[in-house]
């Protein structure tokens, strides 16, 4: 519902140091509050290093692009003061009753302050959608702490909301590098997976917005705003994991675009990147002795078994993994694995063996009397004497029993 229609509304503002009248303002303890009655008026006060700010609420009677940018001094002529900078703000509510403030946009120097005429070099310039009968903050004061003078400032109405926005298209060619842009998370049920940054997403995205009145606009790529137009990006990668699109998980990487009350969907696309090698070793229980000829099994298939040392290796795509620990006499142990893109070394975990239990006879993934009878019956008599020790210590271990033990 927005755009083009240019108007000659001008708010003038002067921001300077003085000790006069009723516009003086601490900008400590005041706000000074903007409305249409004040068009043109000059507001003067003494902002002074950079903790010291003068707010302006400026609530529009119309919803509209407005640009806030630093000027000269109209009487004078002269030039604005360098290291100045400007806030926008909204004031919100949470659940709880609890209010703050949002930021909704920064600039300490904007080159889009060449645009305006009156405009001094190497200001603040800020351009953004305001909502009608939404108060909105404005905060001016100095970047550096030492500085201090007169600022001066304007506030436009450049344009208001005359046509209804009918489409978003987004344009970039960055992808990601599968397991390398982010970060590993554990989700709300504790199990790890991959948050990718979306940054060098957005940082390379440019979007074009397209009104029903035939107006087109368009950002530059990493544009926090499309002419003035507010950006927002979300996604549910928290829920809804990000995955290469060949990998058997996979359902969507998406990234919700939204401007004004217009939404679209954008595709990320992950880069599968290089198998790497892992190895690990896998040691009895009871013994801590190397455990041989042990398969060591991911997705249902046995990838690799265990050496006479009880190491293992084998090849794969980083990300985290289901590992299944199996074999004859050995209780089945499941682990997670991740295989970590940037630290690879740290993919070596011979140093960080695996435990299982051995003594499971007849393969049914629990310690019990059936295994004792293998024991007595069929187990060589050189052995018995041992495995009826261990058969003692782990009667009635089962497959759930693994996380008691030290992984």
């Amino acid at each position: 519902m927005k755009t083009k229609k240019i108007i000659a509304v001008i708010l003038s503002v002067a921001v300077i140091m003085s000790g006069l009248a009723f516009w003086l303002v601490n900008a400590y303890a005041e706000t000074v509050r903007l409305d249409d009655t004040k068009l043109g008026l000059e507001l003067y006060s003494n902002p002074s290093g950079y903790d010291d700010k003068l707010w302006y609420v400026y609530t529009p009677t119309q919803s509209g692009i407005y640009t806030f940018y630093g000027i000269k001094n109209s009487e004078t002529g002269g030039t604005n003061l360098y290291n100045t900078e400007a806030y926008l703000f909204e004031k919100t509510e949470d659940e709880n009753g609890k209010k703050f403030y949002t930021q909704l946009a920064y600039s300490n120097g904007n080159p889009d302050y060449a645009n305006y005429p009156g405009a001094s070099s190497k200001q603040f310039c800020i351009k953004y959608h305001l909502e009608a009968g939404k108060n909105y903050y404005y905060a001016v004061g100095f970047l550096l702490e030492e500085r201090s003078g007169t600022i001066y400032s304007k506030l436009i109405a450049e344009s208001y909301d005359t046509a209804n926005l009918i489409s978003i298209t987004p344009h970039c060619d960055a992808e990601l590098t599968w397991y390398t842009d982010g970060s590993w998370e554990n989700d709300s049920d504790g199990n790890p997976y991959y948050l990718y940054n979306i940054s060098k997403i957005i940082q390379n995205m440019s979007l074009t917005l397209t009104f029903d009145d035939g107006t087109v606009l368009t950002s530059n790529a990493g544009d926090s705003t499309v002419e003035g137009y507010p950006i927002k990006y979300t996604h549910t990668q928290q829920t809804n994991h990000w995955y290469n699109s060949a990998n058997v998980h996979y359902t969507a990487n998406t990234l919700t675009i939204t401007v004004l009350d217009k939404s679209v969907d954008y595709e990320v696309v992950i880069n599968e990147s290089a198998m790497l090698s892992v190895s690990g070793k896998i040691v009895d229980d009871e013994t801590q002795s190397a455990v041989e000829g042990a398969q060591i099994i991911i997705g249902g298939k046995a990838l690799t078994t265990t050496k006479s040392d009880g190491t293992f290796s084998f090849s794969a795509s980083p990300g985290s993994y289901q590992v299944t620990v199996s074999g004859t006499g050995i209780v089945a142990r499941t682990f997670t694995l991740n295989i970590d893109a940037v630290n690879v070394a740290g993919n070596d975990h011979r140093d960080t063996p695996v435990s299982v239990v051995t003594g499971d006879y007849v393969d049914d993934d629990i310690i019990n009397g059936r295994d004792y009878a293998y024991i007595t019956s069929t187990l060589p008599q050189s052995k018995r004497a041992a495995a009826k020790t261990s058969f003692g210590k782990y009667v009635g271990f089962e497959k759930s029993d693994y996380s008691k033990l030290i992984l």
